[in-house]
């Protein structure tokens, strides 16, 4: 693990960043929050290009503390950017969503809360990736553990808000999505279809 591999990071940030202890990650995240602002403050966007890349690649990770690491870094970025986070929508939001499919329940918790925090800063941008949300948080209120299916119910509540606060969302999107998973022979897949339907 070298400085270059990860920079604009340090091997010893991202090494706090991927350590087993939540606390740790936590505090590296701080640290990557930090310096996101630094970046974007000092207009080094090909910098925060490739610190984002580097978030991106530990969501990948074979180690799951590597993948723990990545989606609370990547939310850090993403309270970092704040207002700016429109243009990195997409860098946030996607490799976040490929955590949803993990074996391991603690990643896709630490997925459902990561993707709250950027989507709650995100807001109407998020919709962009409406479809995919949708599909997850459907998937995800059917999931095997229980702090997964509560992350998600966060989530989706968060999201029927910004649905709501926004005129130009398109209901015809919602209808397609709706009409593709109402026989879903599972009681919560369809309670979490129904729910949406009732939001209209």
């Amino acid at each position: 693990m070298t400085d270059a591999q990860y920079a604009p990071l340090t091997a010893t940030l991202v090494r706090t960043l991927t350590d087993k202890l939540y606390e740790k990650r936590k505090a590296a995240a701080l640290d990557i929050e930090k310096q996101v602002r630094d970046l974007l403050q000092a207009n080094h966007l090909s910098q925060l290009e490739k610190l984002l890349a580097v978030l991106r690649g530990l969501t990948t990770a074979q180690n799951a503390h590597a993948r723990k690491g990545g989606l609370i870094g990547l939310a850090a970025a993403a309270i970092a950017l704040g207002k700016n986070t429109a243009d990195y929508t997409s860098q946030l939001i996607e490799p976040v969503l490929t955590c949803f499919s993990d074996p391991d329940p603690r990643v896709r918790y630490y997925a459902c809360e990561s993707l709250y925090n950027i989507v709650k800063i995100c807001r109407s941008s998020a919709l962009s990736h409406f479809d995919e949300l949708f599909d997850t948080l459907w998937r995800l209120s059917a999931d095997t553990d229980l702090n997964v299916r509560s992350g998600a119910e966060l989530l989706d509540r968060l999201l029927k808000d910004i649905v709501l606060a926004t005129n130009s969302f398109e209901i015809s999107t919602l209808m397609s999505l709706v009409r593709d998973r109402i026989y879903s022979q599972n009681s919560s897949n369809r309670k979490f279809v129904v729910s949406w339907v009732n939001l209209l």
